[in-house]
């Protein structure tokens, strides 16, 4: 008699038998999630169509550049994915609110090499910081003809559409 009351105290219930297996799932679900989420945090970079890709291995030093656009799956380890983006750019030097000179300019993937030995594999990450290394080589002496990463677009002269003296009328003011 004492025995199958211990085997009776033992079982368990269909309803207990569920909720461990409720609770064991939705666990393992949130696990799941984390791990994914982990994943995309650290492995997985995206990059746009109008940006170039390349990456910098950790173990040699290379950089690798990556001809494709979208979801970009490296070792977070091993490599570094870097992004720099190809749109042109309007850059002004201004004073007092007045444009003294413009050009259109963008980056040209064919001095990838030379842009990350000059300024580091994450100055072009951000596009300020780009916009401003751009500026500096788009406006110096050589006006970037010695740049190879910078390609000059447009260049637009300070005396285009300045005002002369034949297209302005002036009026007389009596006092």
């Amino acid at each position: 008699m004492s025995s199958s009351k211990t085997e009776s105290q033992n079982k368990w219930s269909k309803e207990e038998v569920w909720t461990g297996i409720g609770i064991f799932l939705v666990v393992l679900v949130a696990i799941g999630l984390v791990c994914l989420f982990v994943f995309y945090m650290f492995w997985v970079t995206h990059v746009e169509n109008y940006e170039l890709a390349f990456a910098f291995d950790r173990v040699t030093g290379k950089i690798e550049r990556i001809d494709k656009q979208g979801w970009i799956v490296r070792t977070p380890f091993r490599y570094a994915v870097h992004h720099v983006d190809l749109r042109p750019y309007q850059l002004t030097i201004s004073a007092n609110q007045r444009v003294l000179n413009a050009k259109l300019v963008r980056f040209n993937p064919e001095g990838l090499e030379t842009f990350v030995e000059w300024h580091g594999r994450s100055a072009g990450d951000s596009s300020f910081g780009l916009q401003e290394i751009l500026k500096c080589y788009a406006f110096d002496l050589a006006n970037g003809k010695d740049c190879p990463f910078l390609e000059v677009i447009q260049e637009i002269a300070p005396m285009q559409g300045a005002v002369t003296p034949h297209n302005v009328k002036l009026e007389k003011v009596d006092k």
